[in-house]
């Protein structure tokens, strides 16, 4: 069963096994890219779906899909050969290409925004580095927020 827990994860560790070895297929790395498993990418997606609950049942019904067609193999995804877990990915991508494409997108989001790849590819991380001054900084006078400080919350607090 998938349960959010406090930490803020969202996949079991069954599952999180499961993504791992997809991603392992999706994103297999080279003599310049490092693998998905040498990455944070299967746990930023577990992040994700802590955080857009939307993501929820495309991914968790693509890794269903995942399940369902290994066994159909004769074992679990992780278990199989490379050659095996290609055709189950390509079937899955036929069979539920919406769903398919989520854990694809989210899998992709994941790893390039790992700073080991980022490092690989000569994007300097973080992104927006610490440490140098920002092009507003000092020039944002905090009174200039007081009208929308002051208008009606366009939500309710549940």
């Amino acid at each position: 069963m998938t349960v959010t827990h406090a930490t803020g994860r969202v996949l079991g560790d069954a599952n999180l096994a499961l993504l791992e070895a997809v991603q392992e297929v999706l994103l297999p790395g080279d003599d310049e890219m490092p693998p998905a498993s040498r990455t944070g990418a299967a746990r930023a997606v577990d992040a994700y779906l802590a955080e857009r609950q939307a993501l929820r049942a495309p991914i968790l019904d693509a890794l269903v899909a995942v399940r369902i067609a290994a066994a159909r193999r004769g074992g679990a995804f992780e278990d199989l050969d490379e050659a095996a877990r290609v055709a189950i990915l390509q079937e899955v991508e036929a069979s539920e290409p919406a769903a398919f494409d989520a854990l694809l997108v989210q899998s992709y989001t994941g790893y390039y925004t790992d700073a080991g790849v980022q490092g690989a590819l000569g994007v300097p991380s973080p992104l927006m580095p610490t440490g140098f001054p920002r092009a507003t900084e000092g020039n944002l006078d905090p009174a200039r927020l007081d009208r929308v400080r002051a208008t009606a919350r366009p939500w309710r607090e549940a």
